[in-house]
């Protein structure tokens, strides 16, 4: 028997849970788990499980899915949701876009007096009895029938977002689009534009951002989450050096421009990150940090708090320009830097002056507080 696992989010590797359902899977049968999402792999590192996970492959859980159920003779999502109810939503989409010929099994929550395994399949594997009697959980079946998440109204198409809370950020596709007044929350789309936020508050910058930099959203498969990227905190004796930043003649650089769920796909092969983005630059420093890469960050103090805590790697340097700024600095370094898909530069001191030089020189008004992170 083989097994496939998929480890959706932070929360699942960081309460020790995934570890635990590996080991015990691995018992029964020959397993290959894989991470989905950029916290996940965040949190795999953290726990020191990269030799057990793999954190390069694909990252869409449905796309994960698709391609393990080739060859195993069973799939596992393991997930920890926000509550029970946000957990099997994001179940039930997973399963939505997926056709598969072997079970479907979603291990939500475990350790939680709500945790359940829900089977989606045909005739249950006798190892998923065997699991829910080990975790403590009830088996139980997916609904039929369930409120949609996605409906048509004329011209416009309405998401609804569960497991919202107040005062919560609303990221679209890992941008900051607007912000929860309360727990029933449907994002409207128009043309594939975020339009409007039924009980909550647009933010039309972030919208701008996300038509600039990504352009119209397919909202049926957007990614789309609430309040902070990684919920549980990070213990100190976690973080760690991995490896020394590799001495080169040469710097190969690469650019994240808003899409900070792209750094583990875009650094792999890169001595350094250039960042343009407040969030951005914190979510890629974190990753970063880990990977022993550093980066030049380019920010306007415009952050959305997505993320408790900034780490970054030594050697870092975060330069903040005047508000509303960064963008149009990201524009001039990608026009002038980046025509080619992987730059190499003479050394990070070289490419720093050069980008502070730009800066200047496009800008009538630039506020710059250069930073070296050392540790």
């Amino acid at each position: 028997m083989k097994y496939g696992i998929i480890i959706h989010g932070p929360e699942i590797i960081d309460s020790g849970w995934a570890g635990k359902i590996i080991q015990l899977l691995s018992a029964r049968a020959d397993v290959y788990a894989v991470a989905a999402g950029t916290m996940c792999k965040l949190a795999v590192l953290d726990s020191f499980l990269e030799d057990l996970i793999d954190i390069w492959s694909l990252s869409k859980p449905s796309e994960a899915i698709t391609e393990l159920a080739k060859e195993c003779d069973c799939v596992f999502l393991l997930n920890h949701g926000k509550t029970i109810e946000s957990g099997t939503v994001f179940g039930n989409m997973v399963a939505d876009r997926v056709d598969i010929e072997v079970p479907l099994v979603q291990v939500e929550r475990p350790g939680n007096s709500d945790g359940r395994i829900i089977y989606r399949g045909e005739d249950v594997n006798p190892d998923v009895y065997w699991l829910c009697r080990k975790l403590g959980m009830p088996l139980v079946y997916p609904e039929t029938a369930r409120q949609p998440s996605i409906r048509k109204n004329g011209h416009k198409t309405i998401r609804t977002i569960s497991g919202v809370l107040p005062g919560e950020s609303i990221m679209v596709n890992g941008l900051v689009i607007g912000y929860a007044n309360n727990e029933d929350v449907e994002l409207i789309f128009e043309d594939g534009i975020v339009t409007a936020i039924k009980g909550g508050q647009l933010k039309k910058h972030g919208v701008e951002k996300l038509t600039s930099y990504i352009g119209r959203i397919d909202p049926e498969n957007a990614w789309i989450k609430s309040g902070n990227l990684r919920r549980t905190p990070v213990l100190e004796s976690m973080n760690r050096e991995r490896i020394d930043v590799h001495k080169r003649q040469s710097c190969r650089a690469v650019l994240i421009n808003h899409e900070a769920e792209r750094t583990f796909e875009l650094a792999r092969k890169a001595d350094l990150v250039i960042s343009v983005g407040d969030d951005t630059t914190a979510i890629a420093g974190s990753i970063l940090k880990r990977l022993e890469i550093p980066l030049i960050g380019i920010t306007d103090g415009d952050r959305d708090n997505v993320l408790a805590d900034n780490e970054y790697c030594e050697g870092s340097t975060i330069i903040q320009v005047e508000s509303g700024c960064d963008d149009i600095v990201g524009e001039k370094i990608k026009e002038s830097f980046f025509s080619t898909s992987h730059p190499e530069f003479p050394s990070k001191s070289y490419l720093e002056e050069q980008i502070l030089d730009l800066a200047k020189s496009c800008m009538r008004h630039v506020i710059f507080h250069t930073l070296e992170y050392n540790y």
